[in-house]
Parts: C-alpha cells; sequence; structure tokens
C-alpha cells in the first residue's frame, strides 16, 4: 500500500478535501455564470451528443451490417475497439493544440472531420476497411471530450462543476433516446433506396450534422471569459476574476506545467480508474441493441426499448450530480453509482427473462451516467491551464484504451462461447475495478480525515 499512501499525500487537489480553498463568487460574477450557461452549455450539449450518435451507431448499424459485411462477433469488437487507439494515439497532441489555438476553431476542426469520416463509414466492405475506418474516426475525434472537460473547467468555478459536466454528459443519453429509434427506423425503411443497404444510409444520414453544427461552433463558441463580448464590462472583470483566483488556489495543490503533469501519480492513477469505467461503459454502449435483439425484435422495437436504460439513467444523473456539488463531496458519489453499474451487468445475466434483462441494463445505464460526471471533478480541482488541457487527455486516453478491451472482449467472450450472458458476467467484474481503486484510495492512512 505504500504507492498508495504515497499517491495521496499529493491528493489535497483532487476535488475531494474540504481544505481547498473556493473563490468568493460575487453577485455580479454570479449573473455573469448564469449566462454563460444559458449560452454555451446548450451548444456543449448538443456536440457531445452528435460525437456520440456517431460514435456508437456502429452498434445499432450491427443489426444489418454485421451479417452484410460477414462479421463474427469477435470482427465486430475488434473493429468497434479500434476507434479508441486512434483516438488515444492523438487525444494528447490534439488537446495542446486545443490550448494553443483556442477551443472555438479547434473543437470546429475536430467536428467537421469525424462528420466526414462517420459518412465514409458507409462504404466499408469488410473487417479490415470498417476496422480502418474506425481507427480515422477515432483520430479525426481525439480531443473532444477532454477538451470540451478542460474548455468547462475555464469557464466554471469548482462549486459548479459536477452540475456542468453532467449537462455536458447529458449528451450521451439523449444520443441513445434520440439515435436509436431513429437508427431503428432507418434500418427497417431504408433497404435498396438508391442501391444501398439501410445500414449504409444510417452512416450517411447521422454522419451530416456534425459538419453543419462545426459552423455554428465557430461563429458562436467564446474561447474564455476575457472575450466574452455578450457579458458586459462589469460582468467579465467580475468573471475573470474569479477563474483567475480560482486558478491560483489550485496551483498550490496542482501544476500547470505539461511535464509536471506527466510526473503526477494523481493523473497515471485517475487514468486507470477511469479504464476500468470505460470498459464498462463501451462495452453496454455498443452491445446493447444486440443485447436486447436476442428476444427477436424488430430493429425499430430495438431501438425504442434501447431509449428506456437512457431515460431513467439521465433523469438519475443530473439529481446525483446536483447532490454531489451541494454536499461537496465526490468519493462516495462515484463509488455507489459504480457499483450499481457492475450490479446491473449482473441482472441481465442470471435470467433469460426480457422483463429481467431489461431491469439490468437499466440499472447499469442509470450507474454509467451517474459515475463518469463525478469522476470528471476530480482531475479537474488540480490541473490548470496547459497542465490542464494535458492531463485531462492523459488520463482520458489511458481511459480510452479500455475502450478497446470493453467492446472486445465481450466479442471474444460471446465468440468463444456461444453465450451473450457470459459478456455481461466479464464487464460485471471488469467494472468493479474502478470503484475499488477510488475506495482504496480513500482510505489510505495519512488521508482518511480529509478525504471526501
Amino acid at each position: 500500500m505504500k504507492h498508495v499512501e504515497e499517491f495521496n499525500d499529493s491528493l489535497a487537489g483532487v476535488g475531494l478535501r474540504p481544505d481547498i480553498p473556493e473563490a468568493e463568487i460575487s453577485s455580479v460574477a454570479s449573473g455573469a455564470i448564469k449566462k454563460a450557461k444559458l449560452r454555451l452549455m446548450p451548444l456543449i450539449l448538443m456536440m457531445y451528443l452528435l460525437a456520440f450518435i456517431d460514435r456508437s451507431n456502429i452498434g445499432m448499424a450491427a443489426l444489418t451490417m454485421n451479417q452484410s459485411l460477414g462479421l463474427s462477433p469477435e470482427h465486430f469488437g475488434f473493429a468497434v475497439g479500434i476507434f479508441s487507439f486512434g483516438y488515444i494515439l492523438f487525444e494528447i497532441p490534439s488537446n495542446v493544440l486545443l490550448e494553443r489555438f483556442g477551443a472555438r476553431f479547434w473543437l470546429a476542426r475536430i467536428m467537421i472531420t469525424w462528420g466526414v469520416i462517420s459518412m465514409s463509414m458507409a462504404f466499408a466492405q469488410g473487417v479490415v476497411s470498417l476496422s480502418i475506418l474506425r481507427f480515422l474516426l477515432g483520430v479525426a475525434e481525439a480531443g473532444l471530450a477532454p477538451g470540451i472537460v478542460f474548455y468547462l473547467t475555464t469557464w466554471f468555478p469548482k462549486k459548479e462543476l459536477a452540475k456542468v459536466f453532467s449537462i455536458y454528459y447529458l449528451g450521451v443519453p439523449l444520443a441513445a433516446i434520440i439515435a436509436n429509434p431513429l437508427s431503428g427506423f432507418i434500418l427497417d425503411n431504408f433497404h435498396n433506396v438508391a442501391g444501398m443497404e439501410s445500414w449504409q444510409w444510417l452512416f450517411l444520414i447521422e454522419g451530416c450534422p456534425p459538419v453543419i453544427l462545426s459552423v455554428v461552433v465557430f461563429l458562436y463558441l467564446t474561447d474564455k471569459p476575457a472575450k466574452a463580448t455578450w457579458l458586459n464590462a462589469d460582468e467579465r472583470k467580475a468573471y475573470q476574476d474569479l477563474m483567475e483566483k480560482e486558478q491560483r488556489a489550485t496551483l498550490t495543490v496542482g501544476h500547470s506545467s505539461l511535464k509536471s503533469m506527466f510526473k503526477d501519480r494523481r493523473v497515471w492513477l485517475l487514468g486507470l480508474a477511469y479504464f476500468f469505467t470505460v470498459i464498462g461503459l463501451t462495452g453496454l454502449g455498443f452491445w446493447m441493441p444486440q443485447f436486447i435483439k436476442r428476444f427477436d425484435y424488430s430493429d425499430t422495437v430495438v431501438g425504442l426499448l434501447g431509449t428506456i436504460p437512457y431515460i431513467a439513467g439521465a433523469i438519475v444523473m443530473c439529481w446525483w450530480s446536483n447532490h454531489s456539488d451541494k454536499t461537496n463531496e465526490r468519493t462516495w458519489h462515484f463509488i455507489l453509482p459504480s457499483l450499481v453499474f457492475s450490479l446491473g451487468f449482473v441482472v441481465a445475466a442470471i435470467s433469460d427473462s426480457p422483463l429481467v434483462s431489461m431491469v439490468g441494463l437499466t440499472l447499469s445505464t442509470i450507474g454509467m451516467l451517474a459515475c463518469v460526471p463525478t469522476f470528471y471533478t476530480l482531475p479537474a480541482s488540480f490541473l490548470t491551464n496547459q497542465g490542464s488541457a494535458g492531463g485531462l487527455a492523459l488520463i482520458n486516453s489511458i481511459g480510452n484504451i479500455g475502450g478497446f478491451f470493453g467492446p472486445f472482449l465481450v466479442g471474444l467472450t460471446i465468440s468463444l462461447t456461444g453465450k451473450s450472458q457470459n459478456g455481461l458476467w466479464l464487464l460485471a467484474i471488469l467494472v468493479l475495478f474502478s470503484p475499488l481503486l477510488i475506495y482504496l484510495l480513500s482510505k489510505s492512512r495519512r488521508q482518511i480525515a480529509g478525504w471526501r
């Protein structure tokens, strides 16, 4: 446990300690923050919503694509997971460039490139070409998620972060709620339209919106409070003073240089915890349509049923994140939903009943959506400036390695055993490592009195 104790010696700034100074928020700054939420968060939400649609719609496409392209479960899992390696390889450089060129330009660049590549997936011919396009999609989208997180940390004080992260991450359930029924409808009604298969139309139709929205992002997004012409002079000054005060407070427990970020144990171990969360997240997201399809529903019904877990998860996520901010508690607000995340897989695996299976998948989705926004508050509270962009990217990169192993190991397990339930058991076990790691860190003897 020596490495755990050493890690915790430096954990004063991880967002779980009450002794981290927080800036007082004046009435002027508070009003400016409300304006920023109303202006920025709908656009941020839409960006991540579209990203998650284009990242995960292959799960619905698989209902007809796998047979058309001759993909086995193992082939499908590999093609889905290879996205993560493209994402990982280019994530840190992408976020360093975002800090250099500004969020407005760089996020718009990310959107237009991923949209074009997503549409190109309609022309995949087999596992090789599909895997190459999925890898390129990861390259194109690299840096989006940590880039948005970094952007939000430059706009909102710590006590607001769980709420704004939950708004941003609301894109995940909304993407499923919107895209699953749409995808099911496309799959059932676009057979042989203009000589193309329905799964090809799915990629073409759902890949177009981010290309259009990239123009809006470039014209509408504001890089930082000092450049917000939609705030008056007093609001800009109060806002800027508030964020600068928070940055100075964070520097007392964190760091701002890219070099020091690579040496920080907190970054690497939080990345490891996130790795196991992402295994469950991607295993659930990409395989859920096929878990439901095993009960012989039509593609449209599969899409509609797939919205139920995300509707429930979205409601719980917003409430849970708000509760975390109100209580200023992070550890158990991450651990408890992570345990529900794992438990849901067990429930879904133990029965062949469609109802019990849906209850399990719903529990897993609730746990997944509730734990991730809370996790993002941890690194955001001790990484600053360039260190924040690079540090968040490194944590996300380590986590996204799990984005390959989640879908691939599920597919491999199903191929080897012939039972989809065994893939659920595997996910239930692997997801447990994330809350276990955070719990062990929180129980370190040197930090038990202060860890929140």
